[in-house]
């Protein structure tokens, strides 16, 4: 059985690098010059352990609820608005809080934006 020479050193078993100051051992052969014969073909890197199919369980430290004054009544309208899904609502919410965290405080224009979405289309005609 004939053995093969290295393709990265073409069988010296050292390499150098282009300014020929110094050379090392060749990382595909690690000196021998012969290409390795039990090279690994398939590498199975499939995540067996039963910790790596469990889903990550998310945990938010941030407020809840709004904690400005103007936060407050901002979810209360939010809140009371029939037009609004549940979801909805939630995202606003969430939307407020996260304003808030952001801003310090609920700004006008943004009161303005949220108050726009909780009143019903105006109609054509």
């Amino acid at each position: 059985m004939e053995v093969e020479s290295c393709r990265v050193c073409g069988g010296d078993g050292r390499i150098g690098n282009a300014l020929g100051g110094s050379s090392a051992t060749c990382p595909g052969c690690h000196g021998s010059g012969r290409r390795a014969e039990s090279a690994p073909a398939f590498h199975d890197v499939t995540k067996t352990k039963p910790s790596h199919h469990r889903p990550a369980v998310a945990v938010s430290t941030g407020p809840r609820s709004p904690a400005t004054a103007e936060g407050v009544q901002l979810a209360l309208e939010v809140n009371a608005c029939a037009l609004l899904t549940e979801e909805a609502k939630a995202r606003l919410v969430a939307e407020i809080v996260n304003h808030e965290s952001t801003h310090g405080r609920c700004t006008k224009t943004f009161l303005k934006k949220v108050r726009k979405q909780t009143r019903p289309a105006p109609a054509k005609g």
